[in-house]
């Protein structure tokens, strides 16, 4: 409410006032450039605005590109100098900014698993500043097997790449490995520890003549994707993970959360805090919207019949 002794200057300076008085302001870190990372940006967003208050809410986004502790601990410190309510970390920012003991609380969008990390002490009781959702999902990995051997039911050598910074890869890579141990099919894993490795990898995982490659989805693996799916296209062997953006990149198959609907859940986790709930008192929330996305153009360059039950299953076909 505007105070009596206030002096209006213009009618225009009172129309601004009261939104003024009302907005908040959160900080948004992401390890990504502002491009890649837009869709993400633009689904949280649109999430904000639709909760009541959300248009209220100013977002100061922040790029970390190839960022270490000192650098995520600086954004976090001029974030805070700024006077932000509350911090929301995406992707693989997430442990730069939680480790970076914010004042305010930190809610995320993770890829990995935040209880490995050592991000929050359970998912159901975070137990500090910090939570949000986590879209990695142990026990999708079987499922995603399954569905490779309905669309190649003869293939008989399956290669995993894997990196070995995503927390919770071990147990993503020890399901995969328990789901094709009574189906006959030999799985090989190609672990890389950074970004440049990557290629190299697959090129090793197709002159092993693997016959599909399984890609555990990080972001790191979202960015090489083009170059991944292009390497194993030429050698005739389809590329499968778990986020869509693999099948509209080329991809055979994904199967996994919706990225868009999650970081929705990420604006709604964020108007919660905001409004005063504690991050140690929301539980962190894993996919609840799953889909199966299936690429017919990459089908068909690779000479492949994908089997009507598995086309009536997809959420989505690209043609």
């Amino acid at each position: 409410m505007i105070r009596r002794n206030f002096v209006l200057a213009s009618l225009a300076a009172y129309m601004v006032v009261p939104a003024r008085a009302n907005q908040q302001v959160i900080g948004w870190v992401s390890p990504e450039n502002r491009e890649t990372v837009k869709p993400f940006y633009d689904a949280f967003m649109a999430g904000l605005h639709a909760l009541p208050g959300g248009n209220q809410v100013q977002v100061l986004d922040r790029y970390v590109l190839g960022g270490g502790a000192e650098q995520y601990a600086a954004v976090v410190k001029e974030l805070q100098q700024k006077d932000v309510a509350l911090i929301m970390a995406q992707g693989a920012a997430t442990p730069g900014v939680v480790r970076a003991n914010a004042t305010v609380p930190v809610v995320f969008a993770y890829s990995g698993d935040p209880v490995v990390g050592k991000i929050v002490e359970s998912l159901a009781r975070p137990g500090g500043k910090a939570t949000g959702v986590t879209f990695m999902s142990v026990e999708l990995n079987p499922k995603r097997i399954d569905f490779v051997r309905t669309a190649l039911p003869k293939a008989r050598k399956i290669g995993l790449l894997s990196n070995v910074n995503h927390f919770g890869e071990e147990n993503e890579i020890a399901a995969c490995q328990t789901a094709v141990q009574q189906a006959g099919v030999e799985l090989t894993v190609y672990r890389v520890s950074a970004l440049p490795e990557i290629q190299p990898a697959v090129v090793r995982a197709l002159d092993d003549g693997i016959e599909v490659l399984i890609v555990l989805p990080s972001a790191g693996m979202v960015r090489y994707s083009p170059e991944i799916i292009r390497q194993c296209l030429a050698r005739k062997v389809p590329v499968v993970s778990g986020w869509s953006s693999f099948a509209h990149a080329g991809a055979l198959l994904t199967y996994g959360p919706n990225l868009g609907e999650g970081m929705k859940r990420v604006a709604w986790y964020t108007m919660r805090v905001l409004g005063g709930a504690r991050p140690s008192d929301l539980p962190v929330e894993q996919p609840t919207r799953l889909e199966l996305v299936l690429n017919r153009k990459t089908a068909a360059q690779l000479g492949i019949d994908l089997p009507l039950a598995l086309l009536a299953q997809a959420e989505e076909i690209i043609e």
